[in-house]
């Protein structure tokens, strides 16, 4: 039998020490996004000036960016450990993406991330057997644990989810994930049509406030001139 891949997104009802991982974890993820787009505008202004020629790089690896980050940056900000490897990673990765679509003109220049914005989402892979498990009321997320759903039966139960990250949008936390589905089912047919969120508001993505540092722009080296 087919079996298509579905994405369910769904509202999350946190407790206290549940909102400040995520919280934390959200805001160092924007922090190192933050560095990275910092580091590769350094490089490309060098590039603009024609101090580095088209044999030299002009934008840093995600993967390179990484080891800076264990290897350097955590012995500086050792509260960067608070966050998971494997999302501290993704977010460099889509970061990376980023440049590469800039560079063949399919986007515009990579900004950076505020508080005030939704595009930072936080990524769990799975780590334990037990991870991503759906019941009518609740989902297990990886590090975070089981945590409770607003909208009761809405994510599939008993099918393999692939991944699945979570975000803060407009005062509100949510879960989305990507769910492999049999053809058949009738998740494929109407449960979207009917299924209204509660909200399509802007995002305001909250971190720790010692992040606060990575918005005006600096880098490693000093202030960005022009």
């Amino acid at each position: 039998m087919k079996r298509l891949l579905k994405s369910f997104k769904t509202e999350l009802r946190l407790n206290e020490s549940q909102k400040d991982k995520i919280r934390r974890s959200l805001g160092i993820c924007r922090f190192l996004s933050n560095q990275y787009i910092a580091r590769n505008i350094w490089l490309y202004r060098l590039y603009r000036r024609g101090i580095l020629d088209e044999k030299q790089r002009r934008f840093v690896t995600a993967n390179d960016f990484d080891k800076y980050v264990n290897h350097t940056l955590k012995k500086k900000f050792p509260w960067i450990d608070q966050c998971g490897s494997k999302a501290r990673k993704k977010v460099l990765v889509n970061a990376e993406q980023a440049f590469r679509r800039f560079f063949k003109g399919q986007a515009h220049f990579p900004r950076f991330k505020r508080k005030n914005q939704q595009n930072v989402k936080l990524y769990f892979p799975k780590n334990n057997k037990g991870d991503w498990t759906i019941w009518r009321h609740k989902i297990q997320v990886p590090t975070i644990g089981k945590v409770r759903l607003k909208e009761l039966g809405y994510l599939p139960q008993g099918v393999t989810i692939k991944n699945g990250h979570v975000s803060y949008e407009a005062g509100r936390y949510y879960v989305s994930v990507t769910a492999e589905i049999e053809e058949t089912s009738r998740y494929n047919n109407d449960l979207e049509a009917s299924y209204h969120p509660q909200t399509d508001g802007i995002g305001v993505d909250l971190g720790v406030k010692s992040l606060a540092i990575v918005s005006d722009g600096r880098i490693f080296e000093g202030e960005l001139s022009s």
